[in-house]
């Protein structure tokens, strides 16, 4: 390499000289003075503070203790933690899974009142959590996230947040998506004329719930779907949920290692359950029979001899969500409950109006019509060289491990396309997803990488 000229007296100076002199050779390259791998401070901004971004925030400031190598915020749009059990609070909201197998590995719950948990107590577990383990410190709530665009040149997402109709600007090495869905409880239901719209998890939750308690309730129904046996059913007394008893929460308080043994029969019973969802499985087989048996019981005493025909679908369980649930089916049963298999025309001033030209009036309407599985962000966002998933992902979002996409740099997804759903223990699966997150953070911290 040719070496710079001093212009004086037209003698060489090497580099070293320059340095002397105070000046900064054409090929200097600054060196560290930390020794090796020591982690330089990365930013993680996630959006959501449901399960996943609770678990995330435990990781960094308990489990793996990396707050003095990452600064992280999660941004929830809600007024409160909780994610889909703080926005889910239609009547009859429950957890299908036994709930000692549904929360955080961190932090078991003995005080549970039933063996299928009612929706608000798994909420206030989720924020008296939240508030033992000081999770609230780094979130910041009615904080929605609307736009987030990589800087190739920076290395960083450029993330913009919504809070009381201010736009919050702000960016971090690591985004991470932890988010979940909506509904309402605000209308006064009960003595009224009430459809249901759907016939998932939460509208036969809705209907089971409603139909003794309203004058008339109308399940519109699309596609026939299995009305499985409860999760971990063989577990309960009768196959149904039941409540626990105030000596067996004590001895769940007072015995750690009998609870944990409960938890881990739990957790043992939905993994394997797995084998239940394989096509042509011999499991697979038996709870076709099983549930076909089961939903041709509890239809007996239906007022409508062709809901039992209607309803059974012609594809094996686990084609498409299985929904269990104590009461729908028999709800039939009930003179003022019926299910509507017409096409809806349209929503009127008064009511429902099918394809047929029927029309029937309500005073409200439950649109228990799914969520978006689409798994395409609620916000606005570009990655390298302007990628999308808007589209990407219209038909069959893929991911790599369910957490990473090629195109959009350090962006992580908890419970993203493929994840652990009826093949295992949703929290662990979090939990592993968390862990996945916070070694590549490490890496990145670690190797000064972008």
């Amino acid at each position: 390499m040719r070496r710079p000229e001093d212009a004086s007296n037209e003698n060489p100076v090497t580099s070293a000289g320059l340095v002397a002199q105070g000046q900064t050779p054409p090929n200097w390259v600054s060196v560290k003075e930390d020794v090796a791998f020591t982690p330089r401070k990365i930013k993680i901004i996630c959006a959501g503070a449901g399960f996943g971004g609770l678990t995330l925030a435990h990781k960094i400031k308990h489990g793996l203790k990396l707050e003095g190598v990452v600064d992280f915020v999660i941004y929830e749009k809600n007024a409160d933690v909780g994610g889909t059990w703080f926005e889910n609070r239609y009547p009859g909201v429950a957890c299908e899974y036994q709930p000692d197998a549904y929360t955080f590995l961190f932090e078991p719950n003995p005080n549970y009142s039933h063996f299928y948990a009612p929706g608000p107590e798994i909420e206030e577990y989720i924020q008296r959590t939240a508030r033992k383990w000081n999770l609230y410190d780094n979130i910041e709530l009615n904080s929605k996230v609307v736009e987030a665009t990589w800087d190739e040149a920076a290395g960083k997402w450029k993330v913009k947040v919504e809070q009381n109709g201010v736009i919050k600007e702000d960016e971090a090495e690591v985004f991470v998506s932890a988010s979940g869905p909506l509904r309402d409880e605000s209308y006064e239901w009960k003595n009224k004329r009430v459809a249901v719209i759907g016939n998932g998890s939460s509208g036969v939750q809705c209907v089971a719930a409603m139909h003794s308690q309203v004058s008339k309730m109308v399940n519109y129904v699309r596609n026939p779907t299995w009305i499985a046996s409860n999760f971990s059913g063989h577990l309960t007394r009768d196959g149904r949920n039941f409540a626990y008893t105030e000596e067996e929460k004590k001895k769940f308080r007072e015995d750690p290692a009998a609870f944990f043994e409960m938890r881990k029969e739990l957790e043992n019973s939905v993994n394997q359950f797995a084998y239940g969802m394989m096509k042509d499985h011999t499991l697979n087989k038996l709870a076709t029979e099983i549930a076909t048996q089961q939903m041709q019981d509890r239809l007996k005493n239906s007022h409508d001899p062709s809901i039992a025909l209607k309803m059974k679908p012609d594809f094996s369980p686990g084609c498409r969500r299985l929904t269990p649930c104590d009461g729908y089916l028999e709800s039939f049963a009930n003179p003022n409950t019926h299910m509507c298999w017409e096409a809806i025309d349209c929503i009127t001033e008064k009511g429902i109006k099918t394809v047929d030209g029927k029309e029937e009036e309500f005073d409200l309407i439950v649109c228990a019509t799914g969520f978006d599985t689409s798994f395409v962000p609620r916000w606005t966002m570009s990655g390298r060289d302007n990628a999308t998933l808007d589209e990407r992902w219209k038909h069959n979002p893929e991911a790599f491990f369910s957490v990473q996409v090629d195109g959009m740099p350090n962006y992580f997804i908890i419970g993203g396309p493929n994840f652990t759903v009826s093949n295992g223990s949703l929290l662990a699966g979090i939990s592993f997803v968390c862990d996945y997150i916070m070694r590549w953070a490490q890496h990145m911290a670690t190797h000064d990488i972008k």
